[in-house]
Protein backbone atom coordinates (compact mmCIF):
# COMPACT_ATOMS: atom_id res chain seq x y z
CA UNK A 1 0.00 0.00 0.00
CA UNK A 2 1.53 3.42 -1.04
CA UNK A 3 1.34 6.07 2.18
CA UNK A 4 -0.49 9.21 1.10
CA UNK A 5 2.84 11.42 0.86
CA UNK A 6 4.00 8.66 -2.11
CA UNK A 7 0.53 8.88 -3.62
CA UNK A 8 1.33 12.58 -4.07
CA UNK A 9 4.50 12.26 -5.39
CA UNK A 10 3.40 9.87 -8.21
CA UNK A 11 0.17 12.13 -9.05
CA UNK A 12 2.89 14.58 -9.34
CA UNK A 13 5.48 12.58 -11.64
CA UNK A 14 2.40 11.51 -13.86
CA UNK A 15 0.66 15.53 -13.85
CA UNK A 16 4.24 16.80 -14.46
CA UNK A 17 5.00 13.85 -17.38
CA UNK A 18 1.47 15.04 -19.11
CA UNK A 19 2.19 18.99 -18.80
CA UNK A 20 5.81 17.95 -20.36
CA UNK A 21 4.18 15.72 -23.09
CA UNK A 22 1.78 18.44 -23.77
CA UNK A 23 4.24 20.79 -23.64
CA UNK A 24 6.65 18.91 -26.66
CA UNK A 25 3.50 18.61 -28.14
CA UNK A 26 2.46 22.47 -28.58
CA UNK A 27 6.15 23.42 -29.20
CA UNK A 28 6.32 20.39 -32.06
CA UNK A 29 3.32 22.06 -33.63
CA UNK A 30 4.40 25.34 -33.50
CA UNK A 31 7.60 24.48 -34.86
CA UNK A 32 5.72 22.57 -37.53
CA UNK A 33 3.12 26.02 -38.15
CA UNK A 34 6.08 27.94 -38.24
CA UNK A 35 7.79 25.66 -40.96
CA UNK A 36 4.55 25.61 -42.99
CA UNK A 37 3.93 29.00 -42.82
CA UNK A 38 7.55 29.41 -44.23
CA UNK A 39 6.86 27.34 -47.06
CA UNK A 40 3.98 28.74 -48.08
CA UNK A 41 6.13 32.40 -47.92
CA UNK A 42 8.69 30.95 -49.44
CA UNK A 43 6.33 29.20 -52.63
CA UNK A 44 3.82 32.76 -52.54
CA UNK A 45 6.65 34.84 -53.11
CA UNK A 46 8.42 32.54 -55.86
CA UNK A 47 4.96 32.33 -57.50
CA UNK A 48 4.98 36.30 -57.79
CA UNK A 49 8.56 36.55 -58.61
CA UNK A 50 7.95 33.95 -61.55
CA UNK A 51 4.41 35.56 -62.61
CA UNK A 52 6.34 39.13 -62.79
CA UNK A 53 9.20 37.46 -65.08
CA UNK A 54 6.26 35.18 -67.17
CA UNK A 55 4.68 38.62 -67.75
CA UNK A 56 7.36 40.30 -69.36
CA UNK A 57 8.57 37.39 -71.09
CA UNK A 58 4.87 37.07 -72.82
CA UNK A 59 5.11 40.75 -73.12
CA UNK A 60 8.71 40.50 -75.19
CA UNK A 61 7.59 37.95 -77.03
CA UNK A 62 4.54 39.95 -78.11
CA UNK A 63 6.75 42.51 -79.28
CA UNK A 64 8.43 40.32 -81.11
CA UNK A 65 6.23 39.08 -82.74
CA UNK A 66 4.55 42.56 -83.75
CA UNK A 67 7.50 44.11 -84.73
CA UNK A 68 7.81 40.98 -87.34
CA UNK A 69 4.46 41.86 -88.35
CA UNK A 70 5.28 45.57 -88.20
CA UNK A 71 8.13 44.88 -90.68
CA UNK A 72 6.63 41.77 -92.99
CA UNK A 73 3.31 42.93 -93.50
CA UNK A 74 2.49 46.64 -92.64
CA UNK A 75 5.50 47.67 -94.07
CA UNK A 76 4.93 45.92 -97.08
CA UNK A 77 1.27 47.04 -97.57
CA UNK A 78 2.32 50.92 -96.94
CA UNK A 79 5.24 50.29 -99.92
CA UNK A 80 2.97 49.08 -102.03
CA UNK A 81 -0.22 51.67 -101.60
CA UNK A 82 3.02 54.12 -101.99
CA UNK A 83 3.96 52.69 -105.48
CA UNK A 84 0.75 52.53 -106.99
CA UNK A 85 -0.22 56.42 -105.85
CA UNK A 86 2.96 56.97 -107.46
CA UNK A 87 2.33 55.93 -110.36
CA UNK A 88 -1.53 57.30 -110.62
CA UNK A 89 0.51 60.75 -110.19
CA UNK A 90 2.57 59.85 -113.03
CA UNK A 91 -0.28 59.23 -115.28
CA UNK A 92 -3.28 60.51 -113.57
CA UNK A 93 -5.25 60.54 -117.02
CA UNK A 94 -4.77 56.91 -116.89
CA UNK A 95 -6.32 56.01 -114.02
CA UNK A 96 -7.92 52.73 -113.38
CA UNK A 97 -10.90 51.41 -111.42
CA UNK A 98 -9.50 48.57 -110.48
CA UNK A 99 -5.89 49.92 -109.29
CA UNK A 100 -7.93 52.36 -107.44
CA UNK A 101 -9.85 49.42 -105.54
CA UNK A 102 -6.68 48.08 -104.82
CA UNK A 103 -5.31 50.55 -103.23
CA UNK A 104 -8.25 51.01 -101.06
CA UNK A 105 -8.34 47.20 -100.49
CA UNK A 106 -4.36 48.17 -98.93
CA UNK A 107 -5.34 50.37 -96.86
CA UNK A 108 -8.42 48.55 -95.15
CA UNK A 109 -6.15 45.92 -94.87
CA UNK A 110 -3.33 47.77 -92.84
CA UNK A 111 -6.24 49.58 -90.69
CA UNK A 112 -7.09 46.21 -89.77
CA UNK A 113 -3.53 45.02 -89.02
CA UNK A 114 -3.23 48.20 -86.93
CA UNK A 115 -5.96 48.02 -84.82
CA UNK A 116 -4.84 44.35 -84.67
CA UNK A 117 -1.48 45.39 -82.92
CA UNK A 118 -3.23 48.23 -80.40
CA UNK A 119 -5.58 45.26 -78.92
CA UNK A 120 -2.36 43.30 -78.33
CA UNK A 121 -0.66 46.33 -76.70
CA UNK A 122 -3.43 46.51 -74.55
CA UNK A 123 -2.00 46.06 -70.85
CA UNK A 124 -5.18 43.08 -70.20
CA UNK A 125 -4.30 41.41 -73.39
CA UNK A 126 -4.30 38.09 -71.00
CA UNK A 127 -6.07 38.87 -68.52
CA UNK A 128 -8.81 40.69 -70.15
CA UNK A 129 -9.74 37.92 -72.49
CA UNK A 130 -10.38 33.74 -71.34
CA UNK A 131 -8.23 31.42 -71.93
CA UNK A 132 -9.82 29.73 -75.03
CA UNK A 133 -9.77 33.70 -76.91
CA UNK A 134 -5.76 33.55 -75.58
CA UNK A 135 -5.08 30.12 -77.30
CA UNK A 136 -7.31 31.48 -80.47
CA UNK A 137 -5.02 34.39 -80.61
CA UNK A 138 -1.69 32.37 -80.54
CA UNK A 139 -2.57 30.18 -82.94
CA UNK A 140 -3.69 32.70 -85.20
CA UNK A 141 -0.63 34.49 -85.17
CA UNK A 142 0.98 31.22 -85.81
CA UNK A 143 -0.63 31.01 -88.86
CA UNK A 144 -0.12 34.43 -90.00
CA UNK A 145 3.40 34.74 -89.40
CA UNK A 146 4.43 31.05 -89.58
CA UNK A 147 2.11 29.23 -92.23
CA UNK A 148 1.17 26.44 -90.24
CA UNK A 149 -2.20 25.11 -90.06
CA UNK A 150 -3.30 25.09 -86.38
CA UNK A 151 -6.30 23.03 -84.71
CA UNK A 152 -7.98 23.88 -81.46
CA UNK A 153 -10.44 21.97 -80.01
CA UNK A 154 -12.22 22.66 -76.73
CA UNK A 155 -15.00 21.37 -74.67
CA UNK A 156 -18.28 23.42 -74.67
CA UNK A 157 -18.04 24.95 -70.90
CA UNK A 158 -15.91 27.61 -70.67
CA UNK A 159 -13.00 27.24 -68.26
CA UNK A 160 -12.72 29.47 -65.25
CA UNK A 161 -9.56 30.18 -63.89
CA UNK A 162 -7.39 32.70 -61.82
CA UNK A 163 -5.67 35.71 -63.81
CA UNK A 164 -2.76 33.96 -62.20
CA UNK A 165 -2.64 30.89 -63.24
CA UNK A 166 -3.86 31.99 -66.81
CA UNK A 167 -0.62 34.40 -67.41
CA UNK A 168 1.41 30.93 -66.32
CA UNK A 169 -0.47 28.80 -68.59
CA UNK A 170 -0.26 31.45 -71.27
CA UNK A 171 3.26 31.72 -71.32
CA UNK A 172 3.73 27.81 -71.16
CA UNK A 173 1.55 27.30 -74.35
CA UNK A 174 3.34 30.40 -75.54
CA UNK A 175 6.82 28.59 -75.31
CA UNK A 176 5.59 25.91 -76.71
CA UNK A 177 4.60 26.40 -79.93
CA UNK A 178 7.85 28.81 -79.92
CA UNK A 179 9.84 25.52 -79.48
CA UNK A 180 7.22 24.08 -82.16
CA UNK A 181 8.63 27.02 -84.91
CA UNK A 182 12.44 26.79 -84.15
CA UNK A 183 13.12 23.06 -83.42
CA UNK A 184 10.46 20.48 -84.97
CA UNK A 185 10.01 21.91 -88.54
CA UNK A 186 6.49 20.98 -88.35
CA UNK A 187 3.62 21.60 -90.31
CA UNK A 188 0.65 21.61 -88.20
CA UNK A 189 -0.09 22.55 -84.38
CA UNK A 190 -2.99 21.06 -82.66
CA UNK A 191 -4.20 22.29 -79.22
CA UNK A 192 -7.17 20.63 -76.89
CA UNK A 193 -8.69 21.51 -73.74
CA UNK A 194 -10.75 18.75 -72.00
CA UNK A 195 -12.56 20.25 -68.93
CA UNK A 196 -12.66 17.51 -66.17
CA UNK A 197 -14.65 17.89 -62.81
CA UNK A 198 -11.55 18.42 -60.97
CA UNK A 199 -8.80 19.24 -63.52
CA UNK A 200 -8.47 20.69 -66.80
CA UNK A 201 -6.30 18.82 -69.35
CA UNK A 202 -4.00 20.95 -72.38
CA UNK A 203 -2.35 18.92 -74.66
CA UNK A 204 -0.14 20.86 -77.24
CA UNK A 205 0.88 18.92 -80.17
CA UNK A 206 3.12 18.43 -83.48
CA UNK A 207 3.94 16.54 -86.17
CA UNK A 208 7.13 17.66 -86.13
CA UNK A 209 10.83 15.96 -86.61
CA UNK A 210 10.38 14.60 -82.82
CA UNK A 211 12.87 14.76 -80.30
CA UNK A 212 14.95 12.67 -77.74
CA UNK A 213 13.17 13.38 -74.31
CA UNK A 214 16.55 13.20 -72.17
CA UNK A 215 17.36 17.07 -73.58
CA UNK A 216 14.92 17.62 -70.94
CA UNK A 217 18.11 17.13 -68.58
CA UNK A 218 20.39 19.28 -70.79
CA UNK A 219 20.33 22.11 -69.34
CA UNK A 220 22.91 23.99 -71.46
CA UNK A 221 20.39 23.13 -74.43
CA UNK A 222 17.96 25.87 -74.93
CA UNK A 223 15.73 23.44 -75.99
CA UNK A 224 16.08 21.77 -72.65
CA UNK A 225 16.00 24.94 -71.00
CA UNK A 226 12.35 25.87 -72.68
CA UNK A 227 10.72 22.68 -71.39
CA UNK A 228 12.33 22.93 -68.16
CA UNK A 229 10.47 26.35 -67.94
CA UNK A 230 7.45 25.17 -68.74
CA UNK A 231 7.44 22.32 -66.29
CA UNK A 232 8.63 24.56 -63.49
CA UNK A 233 5.92 27.23 -64.08
CA UNK A 234 2.89 23.93 -63.91
CA UNK A 235 4.74 22.74 -61.25
CA UNK A 236 3.94 26.70 -59.64
CA UNK A 237 0.36 26.28 -60.45
CA UNK A 238 0.03 23.15 -58.99
CA UNK A 239 -0.40 21.25 -62.04
CA UNK A 240 1.50 18.12 -63.73
CA UNK A 241 3.63 18.37 -66.80
CA UNK A 242 4.12 15.64 -69.50
CA UNK A 243 5.97 14.82 -72.58
CA UNK A 244 5.42 12.28 -75.13
CA UNK A 245 7.88 12.23 -78.56
CA UNK A 246 9.00 9.83 -81.30
CA UNK A 247 11.16 10.83 -83.91
CA UNK A 248 9.94 11.37 -87.48
CA UNK A 249 6.23 11.69 -85.74
CA UNK A 250 6.10 14.48 -83.60
CA UNK A 251 5.44 15.57 -79.82
CA UNK A 252 2.87 16.01 -77.31
CA UNK A 253 3.32 18.09 -74.35
CA UNK A 254 -0.10 17.57 -71.67
CA UNK A 255 -0.60 20.00 -68.82
CA UNK A 256 -3.14 18.57 -66.00
CA UNK A 257 -4.19 21.81 -64.15
CA UNK A 258 -6.13 21.72 -60.39
CA UNK A 259 -8.80 24.17 -60.27
CA UNK A 260 -8.34 24.68 -56.47
CA UNK A 261 -4.84 26.25 -56.70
Amino acid sequence: MLTSNEEIVNALIISTSMILFFAVLVVISIIKYRNKHKEFVERENTIKIELVKTILEAKEQTMEDLSEKIHIDIQQSLSLVKLNLSKLLIHPDNIEAHKIKEIKELIIHTIKEVKGISKDLDPKYITGHTLEENIVRQLKRVEENAGLDTVFNTSEEEINISHEKQTFIYRIIQEAINNILAHTKATQIKIELINDSNEFIISISDNGQGFNTELLQEKKKKTGIGLLNMKHRTKLIKGVFMIESNLNIGTTITLKIPYDV
